[in-house]
């Protein structure tokens, strides 16, 4: 540690080097601000200004009545439109830890909503799904999806737990999924979704709504995804060359 420094960037860069060689872990409590002042031997104003520095580069975050935590690091999933990636194709060769989590998987009552956004009649019955993707044992995701009762009769926990809808939909109830769509915008969570992803309600989240489309366009499946702000999207712009378009 350089002595030269002032002492409020000495501890922010012990801090900063803690957390590169994985001394203070990710998701992990830090030294309250009282205890970093009595081992640098400065005064807790200092160590709340070292501290800043490290909100503001998204090292750490603050919990109100618990303190300070080592944040955990993004998620990214990078988009490419010319094929139909998923959430978990982007976690392969990355050392982090994928699980699900089945809050809930049962019928629920027809809306005019669901009807349209499935194409069913008020006689065909629908399930709502509400899933936790885990990353490392932390909430990183809560799915909150519909589909047609017909397939979800078909779908054990067991398969929820392990595998990707989209896997699921291809593999177990052998219906290929030609087409995805997609909208995003930020929104803060509501009491329910607060809760699943261990997050205030004052903390902005990402949210995916999305449908899955078979190859005459009939749609299988209608829902949303609620990230916390650790999750990230990745995607390039590339313009057309002249002959490209021929």
């Amino acid at each position: 540690m350089h002595r030269n420094l002032p002492i409020y960037m000495q501890i922010r860069e012990a801090l900063r080097n803690g957390i590169a060689q994985n001394v203070y872990k990710q998701g992990e409590l830090l030294p309250s601000e009282n205890e970093l002042a009595a081992q640098f031997n400065t005064t807790r104003a200092t160590v709340v200004h070292a501290m800043q520095g490290l909100l503001n580069d998204g090292l750490i975050e603050r919990v109100r009545g618990r303190g300070t935590f080592v944040k955990n690091s993004s998620v990214v999933t990078v988009m490419d439109t010319q094929t139909l990636g998923f959430f978990e194709k982007d976690l392969i060769g990355v050392d982090k830890h994928l699980e699900y989590h089945v809050v809930e998987f049962t019928p629920v009552t027809t809306s005019e909503l669901l009807q349209t956004k499935l194409m069913l009649s008020k006689k065909e019955r629908i399930h709502r799904l509400l899933r936790l993707r885990l990353i490392n044992q932390q909430p990183i995701a809560l799915e909150i999806r519909y589909m047609p009762s017909i397939f979800a009769l078909q779908i054990d926990k067991q398969e929820l737990e392990a595998n990707a809808l989209q896997n699921i939909f291809e593999h177990v109830l052998r219906i290929d999924i030609q087409t995805i769509t997609n909208q995003v915008r930020v929104a803060l969570p509501d009491q329910e979704a607060a809760q699943q992803l261990k997050i205030k309600r004052t903390r902005p989240i990402l949210v995916r709504q999305h449908t899955y489309l078979t190859s005459d366009n009939k749609p299988v499946l209608w829902g949303e995804t609620l990230y916390r702000e650790e999750y990230e999207i990745h995607y390039t712009s590339h313009r057309q060359t002249e002959a490209e378009h021929k």
